[in-house]
């Protein structure tokens, strides 16, 4: 077989890959959107019917914001895929939102009270090393405008 051939073959099955990835993707973000909705609005109408005590709104108010944050990952990944699919490279720049986005959603989620100090300096070397490269990433592209 020619070598040619063979490259058009793999690149083909290698779009078909991508396109079930991100029609994959596609459904499980919608999932997440819509269960992220009635958890919003299911916890809404519970907080009316119970006492408005400052520990469930709180908690309640937590779980919004990480499935927020969920689906905003979620409609980050779909974004990388799909402009991997038009030019066929992946941008850092989308990459690391995901990486910030992610790990802000993890703070979210963090225990504070009960985290060893040493993982504290080390999500917050990661946000810093990640903001930076989203910056310097986000410069470079506007000096070569």
């Amino acid at each position: 077989m020619n070598k040619l051939y063979m490259i058009k073959i793999v690149e083909r099955i290698e779009r078909v890959i991508i396109l079930t990835l991100l029609f994959s993707l596609l459904a499980v973000v919608l999932y997440a959107t819509i269960v992220f909705i009635s958890l919003l609005f299911g916890g809404i109408i519970v907080q009316f019917q119970d006492s408005f005590s400052q520990n469930n709104i709180l908690t309640h108010l937590h779980k919004i914001f990480g499935g927020f944050m969920l689906v905003l990952i979620g409609v980050e990944l779909v974004h990388t895929v799909k402009m991997y699919l038009k030019e066929d490279v992946v941008h850092v720049e989308i990459v690391l939102l995901v990486a910030l986005i992610g790990i802000s959603r993890h703070v979210i989620d963090l225990d504070f009270k009960h985290l060893a100090p040493l993982t504290l300096i080390g999500i917050s070397s990661l946000i810093i090393v990640l903001s930076s490269g989203y910056y310097l990433i986000k410069k470079g592209m506007r000096i070569k405008k």
